[in-house]
C-alpha cells in the first residue's frame, strides 16, 4: 500500500514545489487583465514573424479581437545574411543570420496615442558553413531563421505586456 502512494505522493510534492518556485514552460508570461486582448495589424503581406507572434499571443491567451482596447502593428521587417567569415580559399566559412522588426502599440481608448512608439527589435546569429554539404546548411540556415522568428515574436511580446495600462 505505502508503495503504490510513494509515487503519486512524490509527482504532488513536486508539480506543488514547481509551481510555488514560479516555474513556466517557455514563452508564458503573467499578462494583465487590461492586455488580454489586442487587435494585430501587419503592414507587410509578406511578414515571416507574423505567424510565430500570433501563436505567441495564443499561447498566453491573448485574444485577437478588432475592438481591443490596444492595437499592435508590425510595421515593417527586415532579414539579411551576409559572410561573417572566409576560409584561405575565399569560401566562406560563417554567416551571420540579422533579422529586424519595427512595431508599434497605440491605445485606442486614449485617441489612438501611441503606447509603444516605431520600436525595433534585432537579432543576429552566426553559423558555420560547410560547403562540401551544401543541402545540411541551408537547413541549419532554415532552422537558425525559425529560432530567431520565434525570439523576434517573443521580443514584441515581452515589450507589449510591459505597457501600464494607466485608465
Amino acid at each position: 500500500m505505502t508503495k503504490r502512494l510513494t509515487l503519486p505522493l512524490a509527482l504532488l510534492g513536486m508539480t506543488l514545489l514547481l509551481s510555488a518556485c514560479g516555474f513556466k514552460l517557455r514563452g508564458m508570461m503573467d499578462v494583465p487583465d487590461a492586455l488580454r486582448q489586442v487587435q494585430l495589424e501587419v503592414a507587410s503581406p509578406n511578414s515571416q514573424i507574423e505567424d510565430e507572434l500570433r501563436r505567441a499571443l495564443a499561447a498566453n491567451r491573448i485574444a485577437l479581437t478588432g475592438d481591443a482596447r490596444y492595437r499592435l502593428t508590425l510595421l515593417r521587417e527586415r532579414h539579411s545574411r551576409r559572410s561573417a567569415t572566409l576560409t584561405g580559399n575565399a569560401d566562406v566559412a560563417e554567416y551571420e543570420l540579422r533579422s529586424e522588426a519595427w512595431f508599434s502599440v497605440i491605445d485606442r481608448e486614449q485617441d489612438n496615442q501611441p503606447v509603444i512608439d516605431a520600436r525595433r527589435v534585432m537579432l543576429e546569429r552566426v553559423y558555420s558553413n560547410d560547403p562540401d554539404n551544401i543541402t545540411a546548411s541551408g537547413s541549419q540556415e532554415s532552422l537558425i531563421r525559425q529560432q530567431m522568428q520565434q525570439d523576434l515574436a517573443q521580443q514584441i511580446l515581452r515589450q507589449f505586456l510591459s505597457i501600464r495600462s494607466g485608465s
